[in-house]
């Protein structure tokens, strides 16, 4: 308990010297890119708008301005509910405070994420480790834009570490954040409950049942911002899939379409031939598959799931890639050759080299360091149980 309190109040102490830095410090930030979405929905419900109602947060914001609606364009929010709940104190911020708010506490939760997914390691690999991260190209582009990923990369983070402390705690609020981006969480959430139940020992229970309480919590919080979210959310979901533009998308199950002049709507099977690969592949490295249940768990094959929605969603943006993080720690953790810290570097220095050499489209190197990653987990994978058999 006193652990916690001194937690609690570090946390508090540490929120205010944000809030301060954000108020008095002019952070040269566009608060009308992605943020925007965010902090519109969030002044939405404070305004009694429910989340969901599309209609009713553009007439909000065209009153706030004083234009007609039509002239205003607010995106369905394609979150689920718990995100405005958790954020909605910067609602109470101007956006100009607010942006800068989270662009802070962005990189406290980036700052965390590396903290625990380094831990073990060494003094100057920590450091260095921390000055990387903000150097990976979509982690760079993420907070620039105020983007959402940086509570599922520590939700994320979380559980890595949690699994390896067995931290009951810690376990459930990091399956809780990875449902922030449920399109990119749900793999690593559906892997690590069953890791759960395989176990059949006391923390496997205790994280398993902690977590189904949570996420109950979480479905409750919901119906504060919209009495309606189990249905409304999917229906902002369909909404916003018909609004937002895909030409600019990192999809590897959209790149494959294009070759059969398939369109969006086609990708789906496309992304679940690719899935059923990528769990046959996972389940052959493993040689006993997924009922070995120490496969399950580890380090390794929690990588491989986080690698897993960077390949398989037709849906993604460059900034997805971020969570690319936790599989690139994962390898420099475990890198034993001057090969293996060649392939880190490569991964970490392409996404740039893309960039400068062909622009947006240079976006497509993103696929290939996350296939290179996922093969070398795989067979890392594969190497492991030959040795412990």
């Amino acid at each position: 308990m006193k652990r916690t309190a001194i937690f609690l109040l570090s946390s508090f102490l540490l929120v205010l010297i944000l809030l301060a830095i954000a108020i008095y410090v002019p952070i040269p930030l566009d608060p009308y890119l992605d943020f925007q979405v965010l902090h519109r929905a969030d002044s939405g419900i404070l305004h009694g708008v429910p989340l969901y109602d599309q209609a009713g947060q553009a007439q909000r914001v065209a009153d706030e301005l004083g234009v007609s609606v039509d002239k205003v364009l607010v995106l369905p929010f394609p979150y689920p509910p718990w995100y405005a709940v958790f954020t909605l104190p910067l609602a109470l911020l101007s956006i100009d405070v607010a942006v800068r708010m989270w662009f802070l506490l962005n990189i406290a939760m980036l700052l965390a994420s590396v903290w625990l997914l380094t831990d073990g390691w060494g003094v100057h690999k920590r450091l260095y480790s921390f000055i990387a991260s903000f150097l990976f190209l979509p982690v760079f582009g993420a907070l620039i834009v105020g983007q959402y990923v940086f509570p599922t990369i520590l939700g994320m983070a979380l559980i890595v570490y949690a699994l390896k402390h067995q931290r009951v705690g810690l376990i459930a609020l990091g399956m809780a954040l990875v449902t922030f981006k449920p399109h990119i969480g749900i793999f690593i959430l559906l892997a690590v409950l069953l890791y759960l139940l395989l176990r059949r020992d006391e923390f496997g229970r205790r994280a398993f049942w902690a977590t189904a309480f949570t996420g109950i919590l979480l479905f409750l919080v919901g119906f504060i911002v919209d009495r309606a979210w189990p249905i409304t959310y999917f229906q902002s979901l369909f909404n916003f899939k018909n609004v937002s533009e895909c030409e600019i998308c990192v999809s590897l199950p959209l790149t494959i379409g294009r070759v059969f002049e398939l369109g969006f709507d086609q990708s789906a099977p496309v992304a679940g031939v690719l899935l059923a690969g990528l769990v046959a592949l996972f389940i052959g490295s493993t040689l006993t598959g997924i009922y070995d249940r120490h496969r399950l768990g580890n380090e390794a094959s929690i990588a491989f799931f986080v690698c897993i929605p960077l390949l398989v969603n037709p849906y993604l943006l460059n900034y997805d890639f971020s969570f690319a993080l936790v599989p690139l720690f994962y390898l420099a953790g475990s890198a034993k050759s001057k090969t293996d810290w060649l392939w880190i570097a490569l991964i970490f220095v392409l996404p740039w080299a893309g960039l400068i050499l062909f622009e947006r489209a240079g976006n497509s190197v993103l696929l290939v360091c996350v296939l290179a990653m996922i093969s070398i987990i795989l067979t890392r994978l594969y190497k492991e149980h030959t040795i412990l058999s």
